[in-house]
């Protein structure tokens, strides 16, 4: 699966903003102790999460995503991952039965 292809399945399903979503991402995030600092903002159907980890590297960012992962998702859950020279960014898509669903893009720097 690409992001291109993960982006159009949200577009079948509820993404709409869900307030303790966002609440239990950055309580989540917070107490992480390898995240310096984090952004959480919903634009058009879409959670935009930056995090600026203390020690930028492959590993943490892996560690870290998979935790959150293992927190907030539903039942079926999808991601794409690309690696950038100062980055690494996740497209993270989680969804119901009955179509509830978030979608996720999550930059590590």
């Amino acid at each position: 699966m690409n992001k291109g292809t993960l982006l159009e399945i949200s577009k079948t399903l509820n993404c709409e903003y869900e307030i303790g979503l966002w609440s239990e991402s950055t309580d989540f995030l917070e107490r992480q102790e390898e995240v310096a600092e984090f952004s959480f903002k919903y634009v058009d159907g879409q959670y935009n999460v930056n995090i600026k980890l203390k020690e930028f590297n492959l590993n943490a960012a892996k560690t870290t995503f998979a935790s959150l992962v293992r927190f907030v998702e539903y039942k079926s859950t999808f991601y794409v991952r690309e690696d950038r020279s100062n980055s690494i960014q996740y497209y993270l898509l989680s969804s119901t039965d009955d179509n509830k669903a978030f979608l996720f893009q999550v930059i590590f720097q």
